[in-house]
């Protein structure tokens, strides 16, 4: 039987959205520069012209300030007031500046999610693939405070509380379903459809479990799990956690920072595993071997025991384990405030967000639009194709018989077009 680090290695988690630090940050290097090149491209085009505002709204959330006007004009593009030429290319945001944004929206995120009082598994997964989304993809291409909306439809959806579009609109304000309809399957690309996410909530409910079995007193527990929970509750989905860690290793850096002395005492009952003294060759002088191939047998299986809950592994976790400790204890739950505070929207959140307005894709920006023109550019596609398939997919199949007989020769059934009397209804007749 696979352990449970095996089957955990072979989960969408660990094959695709783990990485280490470094892996991580070429990761948003990359989907930034793609995005100021193909942003670029468009703002320098001769036939380009800043669109109009959408009459769909852009956002229905109580944000902790108003966004600014992304048609307000700029006197400092062209100050003579008549344009000549292309205009000039904005500034555009860093990695690093994505990054600010990227974690704003996700407390914003986490807010809406306590407003519609979703569960922890369900807010946990709409900000893993929040999160997801814009490592692969830039803030400058998608907006995300409608893509923040759209994740956790979709997470309601992967956790299995499945919730009318109509209610889901009005909890949040909206009016259009068309609002998060049109980035659903953009978010499902954008996560290479993993929608398998693995929290470290059941690994806490376990530790428990063994902490009570060892004799800890029940309030002691009690008090730790209470806090650990409020730190897996908003730490880890703030930060880059869970691109780092697994789930296990997440729960015992929110229990060391919790009570660390707990948490150690945990990890040395796990790892308690100390190889014989008696393993010299022959294996004659340890117990119960019954003989040199015994004691081998005896010495191969210490050695496995050792590699799998030994000092080296012990030690090797622990230090995995304080890292990620360190990287949570950046975003302790008492700074679910520091986000909503005025003073630090105006002096960190705010001037990237001016930003953002300017160098944001104009052609990607409106999600509504978006779906629309790509439904468009499909049909084209498939009008052409069937043209260059020689347009004569008129027929139907009894025509056909009476040319080639009673048995319609076998065509691509993508290429067969049917067209039978009394079947405008796409769904049949009458019952």
């Amino acid at each position: 039987m696979a352990t449970e680090d095996a089957r955990y290695r072979l989960s969408s988690q660990y094959r695709l959205w783990s990485f280490s630090p470094s892996q991580l940050a070429s990761m948003r290097e990359k989907s930034n520069a793609l995005a100021r090149a193909s942003i670029s491209q468009r703002l320098s085009s001769p036939g380009y012209h800043p669109p109009a505002a959408s009459s769909l709204s852009t956002s229905s959330l109580n944000l902790s300030a108003p966004t600014s006007s992304t048609n307000t004009p700029d006197p400092e593009a062209h100050p003579s007031g008549t344009p000549s030429g292309p205009p000039p290319l904005p500034e555009f945001l860093t990695p690093a500046e994505e990054l600010v944004v990227v974690t704003f929206y996700t407390s914003e995120l986490l807010r809406a999610a306590d407003h519609a009082q979703f569960s922890d598994e369900i807010k946990a997964t709409s900000a893993a693939f929040f999160r997801r989304f814009y490592v692969t993809n830039s803030i400058m291409t998608y907006p995300p405070q409608e893509m923040l909306i759209v994740a956790l439809f979709f997470g309601c959806k992967a956790e299995g509380a499945f919730m009318r579009i109509t209610d889901f609109i009005k909890t949040f304000g909206r009016e259009h379903p068309e609002e998060i309809l049109a980035g659903e399957f953009l978010l499902c690309q954008g996560i290479r459809f993993a929608f398998d996410v693995k929290h470290p909530f059941r690994a806490l409910r376990g530790a428990m479990m063994e902490l009570r079995r060892m004799g800890i007193p029940g309030e002691e527990l009690d008090k730790v799990e209470r806090r650990a929970k409020e730190i897996l509750r908003f730490s880890p989905l703030i930060t880059d956690a869970y691109f780092h860690y697994t789930p296990s290793q997440i729960m015992l850096a929110a229990m060391s920072l919790a009570d660390r002395g707990m948490a150690e005492k945990l990890i040395t009952h796990t790892f308690h595993h100390t190889t014989s003294k008696n393993t010299d060759g022959d294996g004659g002088d340890t117990p119960g071997n019954g003989g040199t191939n015994g004691g081998n047998t005896g010495n191969a299986r210490g050695r496995n025991m050792e590699e799998t809950i030994g000092a080296q592994i012990r030690d090797k976790v622990l230090g995995a384990i304080e890292s990620c400790r360190e990287m949570l204890a950046k975003e302790m739950p008492e700074r679910r405030e520091h986000w909503t505070n005025k003073q630090v929207f105006k002096a960190h959140v705010q001037p990237i967000r001016k930003k953002l307005n300017k160098c944001k894709d104009p052609d990607r920006w409106n999600l509504v639009e978006l779906q629309r023109a790509r439904r468009e550019q499909a049909l084209k596609r498939a009008d052409s194709e069937e043209r260059e398939d020689g347009g004569g997919g008129t027929g139907t199949i009894d025509d056909d018989g009476a040319v080639f007989g009673d048995v319609a020769p076998q065509r691509d059934p993508k290429r067969r077009k049917v067209v039978a009397k009394g079947l405008e209804d796409p769904f049949g007749g009458p019952l």
